[in-house]
């Protein structure tokens, strides 16, 4: 946690500081204050966390959190009002305090994407505070949770109310309702907001209306500008301040299939007099170009080629939905028709309303799987009952495994015992598979573990790991060449460039663990507290 004072504007960075992802970042002044994402510290988190252990938030509101440190001790800026707390005893409030900020006076969040290292603290702050992003962002974070039934821990978009239940100081959730946040939206969404994931549970308070750009927010201006990043709806904020212009990057890049976003934000801005570049660094230090993602489809294109007639899984994260239509488009080229869950579906259901082009026709295109189950949410019978999609059957996909391209990822690797037994069932030959990894590898040690995991199955299940260099479960990740995935974000060259172009009278590094690099790559002024 640190302080950097430029005049009538003070900058508090809760996180993100010395490490890469979990932005807590406050701009405040004697008027109020904005945030800056609010994100998970996941370094920090699995210092003390592991899969079996982990925060009370469900009964004990924010006690861990906040006597660890992994949130800022600042009252007013938590869910703790007549209706809804998450500090149920005098405990967690006297973890409160100590700092020269009223949480109070903050009058919104700036969500720059929806990668948890930047929202995945949202769902313990204060039910009223207004969130600025993007539509697509504000339709991705919502069907994250809706589909991941998700705890206090992932309450974002909206939240089921917490009281202390009586006599014991516990929490206790609200079984009736959920209350959505208030979003501010650039850009469009009326009718997802207001479908509830549950089938009982009503979604209420708060529509989410489509904001001003720019935004007043007290003393500050806010405009966001998109960028490139690995997700759809990133953008970049800048905002007047007291001080002068304040430019906040959020994650970016321009070797992306949206690169030319990063390229208009920068235009917008060089020239003008820019006072401060909060700037992202993961990739400081890396010499080099970045693979482009057209070089990505380009390697996935040739890989699946090689496998004519046979099964071909492609692995990648859940909201790179870029990586999923340069897979839908090499489906098209080989002739392979893409096959997707169902929460697949639901995301690009919901981005399809915010961003149209391309992700009606990407919706429409896809086919879903439609499996038996024995208990359906609220949100997949909506799926089924009003989106505009195909759905095959394990059945149907298993006549024919080589017709088929499979989007599944680590935790839907046994779905491929399902269909190697429907396989075998309808009197067909099995062939040998591939699994391709086109997702971001960063060896430690639950990945390394999962990858054990993952190779045990593939090999059951008669499946080659691509690229395999992965399946010698390298220590050091930038030892493997992995032509089928690229990063989120900029190489270092880039991000020089982005400073260089922009010129502020200073630049406060953020996001990275290399912090002090900026001044080797970088001639104006650093700021590192």
């Amino acid at each position: 946690m640190r302080r950097v004072d430029l005049g009538r504007l003070s900058v508090w960075l809760f996180g993100g500081l010395g490490e890469i992802g979990g932005n807590q970042v406050l701009l405040y002044t004697a008027e109020g204050g904005l945030l800056l994402d609010f994100g998970r510290p996941f370094g920090r988190w699995g210092a003390y966390f592991t899969e079996f252990l982990s925060p009370r938030t469900s009964g004990l509101g924010l006690r861990d959190l906040l006597f660890l440190r992994l949130l800022p001790p600042v009252p007013g800026l938590y869910r703790d009002g007549t209706g809804d707390t998450l500090l149920p005893t005098e405990l967690e409030r006297e973890l409160l305090g100590g700092l020269p900020l009223d949480g109070g006076k903050v009058l919104a969040l700036l969500l720059s994407h929806a990668h948890l290292d930047h929202t995945g603290s949202v769902g313990y702050l204060r039910q009223d505070l207004p969130v600025v992003t993007t539509a697509a962002t504000a339709a991705i974070v919502k069907a994250m949770q809706d589909t991941a039934q998700a705890g206090v821990d992932g309450e974002a978009a909206y939240l089921s109310p917490r009281l202390p239940k009586e006599d014991t100081g516990l929490l206790e959730g609200d079984r009736k309702r959920y209350l959505r946040r208030p979003y501010r939206l650039l850009g469009r969404l009326q009718a997802f907001p207001h479908r509830s994931p549950a089938v009982q549970k009503t979604l209420e308070g708060h529509p989410w209306e489509e904001a001003s750009s720019p935004l007043a927010l007290g003393p500050f201006r806010v405009e966001a500008l998109p960028v490139d990043h690995s997700v759809p709806g990133a953008a970049a904020f800048v905002v007047e301040t007291p001080e002068g212009l304040v430019v906040y990057t959020g994650d970016l890049r321009r070797h992306g299939r949206w690169g030319a976003k990063t390229e208009a934000f920068l235009r917008a801005l060089e020239g003008g007099e820019v006072f401060l570049l909060l700037v992202e660094g993961t990739r400081l230090g890396e010499p080099g170009r970045a693979r482009t993602e057209e070089e990505v489809k380009q390697a996935l294109h040739a890989e699946v080629a090689r496998w004519e007639g046979a099964p071909v899984v492609v692995d990648f994260a859940p909201r790179n939905l870029e990586r999923l239509l340069s897979t839908l488009e090499v489906a098209w080229e080989v002739g392979r028709r893409l096959v997707v869950t169902a929460k697949d579906a639901y995301l690009l259901w919901g981005l399809a309303e915010a961003e149209p082009h391309p992700w009606e026709a990407v919706l429409r295109e896809v086919l879903v799987l439609r499996e038996g189950k024995n208990r359906t949410s609220g949100w997949e019978r909506a799926l089924w009952d009003e989106a505009p999609v195909q759905g095959i059957s394990p059945e149907e996909v298993a006549q024919d495994l080589g017709a088929y391209l499979l989007a599944l990822g680590f935790y839907e690797v046994n779905r491929l015992l399902d269909l190697r037994l429907l396989e075998r069932k309808a009197g067909r030959v099995p062939r040998r598979g591939a699994y391709i990894f086109s997702n971001s590898y960063w060896a430690d040690q639950e990945q390394i573990l999962d990858l054990k995991v993952l190779l045990r199955w593939l090999e059951a299940l008669d499946f080659r790991l691509l690229p395999e260099g992965l399946a010698e479960l390298p220590q050091d990740p930038q030892g493997v060449k992995n032509p089928f995935h690229t990063s989120g974000h900029a190489p270092e060259a880039d991000l020089r460039e982005v400073a260089e172009r922009l010129r502020p009278r200073y630049l406060l590094p953020i996001h990275t663990e290399r912090p002090e690099r900026w001044r080797e790559v970088y001639e104006g002024e650093v700021l590192l507290p």
